[in-house]
């Protein structure tokens, strides 16, 4: 993860806790995984997540700040990809992160106007219960699954 990123998670949180949210802030998760764009028919455009998405999901949904700082990488390790049973073209992300527990999931939206870009959008992070990937894999959601071994990760940028 870039430090700049590292960084403005830490920014727009401390914002958010003084009461001067940078709702218009968006944050550059780099290039939409491989994985994605190969198995789950989304675009080859920037992958981000908005300021006010990084609130909901830190205040609203007690997702950690160190969660959040890692998120890039969280996303090119997933356990699986189902098809969002919501958002039309949507995909759903299961982690290999949990929290109580259950899972943590990554909700994707595709091709998303943003100012004057299309972008690939962290719509949300949140847990779901344990039983949810059975349900979606018996109503055939399921798009994708690594495959076995390790995701190897890119190099690290330069601090």
């Amino acid at each position: 993860m870039h430090s700049n990123y590292k960084t403005a998670i830490q920014l727009v949180i401390a914002a958010a806790v003084s009461g001067t949210p940078h709702k218009e802030t968006i944050l550059s998760l780099g290039s939409t995984p491989q994985y994605l764009v190969d198995h789950c028919q989304f675009p080859q455009l920037p992958l981000i997540i908005k300021a006010t998405t990084v609130d909901k999901v830190h205040f609203d949904h007690g997702m950690t700040r160190s969660l959040l700082e890692r998120l890039d990488a969280i996303i090119l390790n997933p356990k699986a990809v189902y098809q969002s049973d919501t958002v039309a073209n949507g995909a759903v992300v299961v982690t290999l992160e949990t929290k109580g527990g259950n899972p943590i999931v990554v909700a994707l939206h595709p091709d998303k106007p943003v100012g004057r870009l299309k972008c690939n959008v962290v719509a949300s992070v949140y847990d779901k219960p344990q039983d949810s990937e059975q349900r979606w894999q018996a109503r055939g959601l399921l798009l994708w699954t690594p495959p076995a071994g390790p995701v190897l990760l890119p190099p690290a940028a330069p601090a």
